[in-house]
């Protein structure tokens, strides 16, 4: 059975370029140039020390620190740009150089971190900046970066024209090196593509080039692994195994682990086929050692596949169950689905801004013909002129008329300068009530110090429609119970406000008037109060509220929870130590009036430390927006709460805010919105 056996051998080309390697003395020159920055005066050179910064990181794989320094190098980029003369051609080009570089050294982190959608938008941002100031070394090192890329994400038509883009500026330049990278690149998504006499062909030039310059042993080994892969999809086994030992001497005498890890797969799988199942599992056994010593996640996923092969062949089913459970593990925690789309609309943005400074430039050369036509006509206004001047004559006889008309105009002026002002009066008592609404309102909402005495680490997104909102958030604290609700009121505006604060009274009646205490129970109180103040006015009212209520016990790290309409979201990491999202669903019936009315559940759930509970209201997944103004969707929203989940919890509410706005755009907000995340 083939399969992606040698998809990991790409891993190795891109460790193939000589450089320091050792954390220490990255470290060493981290510290050094933190010591030049700090002496520096000019900004320039700042500029490019900052950018240094960031690449070490990048090496070190500190995500974070390299994006840090990254963002710093192009806010100080751009204030210098800002106020460099435009004839200054020298230091705009430098500039712009090392502008361009800050995204580079970004995209390559992100790209680093599998974080591939801002890895293009970096990236596209770099290679802007490059093709417009014609830099060619650096538009092949940034097509080449976004080409890796797209063949990770299986989109091999993008991967292949940024390769054969890269491939024409190394032959142009006659740069024997980056040909033999292209042409290894090249290879590799052909060989994915089973377009092997090509990935055959592509691979063995590459080799030649390597050899011929006497390239480092990575790299050339890097070319053997390829071979073998091609020639094992061909099934030309004893060639391929030719070239796997080849290249196992070499990753030996280099003493690289992964190399030799990924060398014994190779040899395993060629084994398998050659039917030798003893030498088989031999070698596969000494590859998932290494990669377990390692942590190679991406390589132990194919070994446990290989090995599942083996032992089915061997009929020894038992092992051969085991291997298929750990091979599915690691396939899960690797997968990665979601980049597809949105790094087409990076695609698609890039090449709309392309377009659009082609337009822009294309305008400018309008705009100066027209300027060149605007200069001949100036001469042919004189004449024009002296024809006005007759034709003012003839306006004067027509002044009285206009005369008398202007004193009609200000009479109705002034009248509707009255009425104005009597509206502009009317709309500023509206607008003072509602204000002191608004005051009213935020009396029932806990304040964040008392939130943050009971629970120290949480957020509260709460964005109104209006100036006051149907949406409220409801704290109550009894001996060492703390409970907090997230409650959506019928309507918004002024009706939703009066609303909030009727249910919020009959929740604070049900704990401190009735006692209790199961969240359950207090739901069913709740309703039956509302109910009961609305009845007081004769006519059949049917307003209410949705809610999440919680009751967190601070003393075993237990919770009691029950819903109406509103679920209850939990995010911890599984057994495997990944992030998934668990959802307690509500009952579907309102605090309100309802045909059945049922009594509300009450769940109640152990916690784990690190576990983020959500409670929330429907104002987010149901905004309109984005490019097609549809609604968000809560599958949306839960995307978003596991991607930022490794944030702070401030953090994670700056980003669903700024995601909220961005999805809104320039609609109008539709609902009140309210998000309340606690972490235990």
């Amino acid at each position: 059975m083939q399969k992606k056996y040698f998809l990991i051998s790409f891993l190795c080309v891109l460790l193939s370029f000589d450089g320091i390697t050792q954390e220490s003395e990255y470290r060493h020159i981290i510290d050094s140039i933190s010591r030049l920055l700090k002496a520096d005066k000019a900004d320039t050179t700042k500029v490019k020390h900052l950018n240094k910064l960031a690449s070490n990181y990048s090496y070190l794989y500190k995500y974070d620190s390299t994006l840090y320094f990254g963002n710093l190098a192009l806010q100080l980029n751009g204030e210098l740009l800002k106020n460099v003369a435009k004839n200054n051609k020298t230091t705009l080009y430098s500039l712009q150089r090392s502008k361009g570089l800050s995204y580079s050294i970004m995209g390559n982190a992100c790209y680093d971190h599998g974080y591939y959608p801002a890895a293009l938008t970096h990236l596209f941002a770099s290679l802007k900046i490059y093709e417009n100031i014609n830099h060619k070394y650096n538009i092949a090192a940034v097509r080449t970066t976004i080409g890796l890329v797209y063949y990770f994400q299986g989109n091999y038509d993008e991967a292949l024209k940024n390769h054969f883009i890269v491939l024409k500026i190394y032959e142009e330049s006659a740069d024997k090196s980056g040909l033999a990278m292209a042409y290894n690149n090249i290879g590799i998504v052909y060989t994915d593509q089973g377009k092997l006499d090509e990935a055959l062909k592509n691979h063995q030039a590459s080799l030649k080039i390597k050899l011929d310059l006497g390239e480092n042993k990575s790299g050339i080994a890097a070319s053997y692994n390829n071979i073998g892969r091609v020639l094992y999809k061909q099934k030309k086994f004893e060639e391929a195994q030719k070239n796997n030992i080849i290249c196992l001497k070499l990753y030996e005498e280099m003493e690289d682990k992964e190399g030799i890890a990924l060398s014994y797969f190779n040899l395993g799988d060629v084994s398998i086929q050659q039917k030798k199942y003893n030498d088989a599992e031999a070698y596969l056994l000494k590859a998932k050692t290494i990669s377990e010593e390692t942590h190679y996640k991406a390589n132990l996923k194919f070994i446990y596949s290989s090995l599942t092969e083996l032992f089915e062949a061997k009929k020894d089913y038992k092992k051969a169950y085991e291997s298929h459970k750990l091979y599915i593990v690691y396939r899960d925690s690797l997968v990665n689905e979601e980049t597809k789309e949105q790094t087409l609309q990076q695609q698609m943005t890039y090449d709309f801004e392309k377009k659009e400074a082609v337009a822009k430039v294309e305008h400018q050369k309008e705009i100066e013909n027209q300027k060149s036509l605007a200069e001949e006509k100036s001469r042919k206004q004189n004449l024009i002129i002296i024809f006005v001047a007759i034709g003012l004559l003839l306006v004067l006889v027509f002044a009285g008329f206009i005369f008398r008309s202007l004193r009609v105009t200000r009479k109705q002026k002034h009248i509707i300068e009255q009425q104005k002002h009597i509206v502009e009066e009317h709309q500023k008592e509206i607008i003072d009530s509602i204000t002191y609404a608004k005051r009213l309102q935020q009396a029932i909402l806990p304040s964040n110090a008392e939130i943050r005495k009971h629970i120290p680490n949480y957020f509260i997104l709460y964005q109104p429609k209006d100036i006051v909102a149907g949406d409220f958030y409801w704290m109550h604290i009894v001996d060492n119970l703390v409970f907090i609700a997230a409650a959506d009121s019928t309507g918004h505006g002024v009706p939703g406000a009066m609303v909030s604060v009727v249910c919020s009274n009959a929740l604070n009646r049900s704990v401190d008037e009735f006692k209790l205490r199961e969240t359950g129970k207090i739901l069913d109180k709740t309703r039956e109060l509302v109910l009961e103040t609305f009845a007081k006015s004769g006519e059949e009212i049917k307003d209410g509220m949705d809610i999440s209520l919680v009751c967190i016990n601070k003393i075993n790290n237990k919770i009691s929870w029950s819903g109406a309409n509103n679920p209850l979201w939990i995010i911890r990491k599984n057994e495997n130590d990944l992030i998934e999202l668990y959802e307690v669903k509500a009952n579907k019936q309102p605090i309100g009036k309802t045909d059945n009315p049922m009594p509300f559940t009450t769940h109640t759930l152990e916690l784990n430390v690190g576990d983020v509970l959500y409670l929330m209201t429907d104002g987010y997944a149901d905004q309109f927006g984005g490019p097609k103004g549809k609604k968000h969707k809560y599958k949306a929203l839960e995307e978003k709460l596991v991607a930022t989940n490794h944030l702070s919890l401030h953090q994670q509410c700056e980003e669903l805010t700024v995601a909220f706005d961005n999805w809104k755009g320039d609609l109008e907000q539709v609902d009140d919105v309210t998000i309340i995340g606690i972490r235990t």
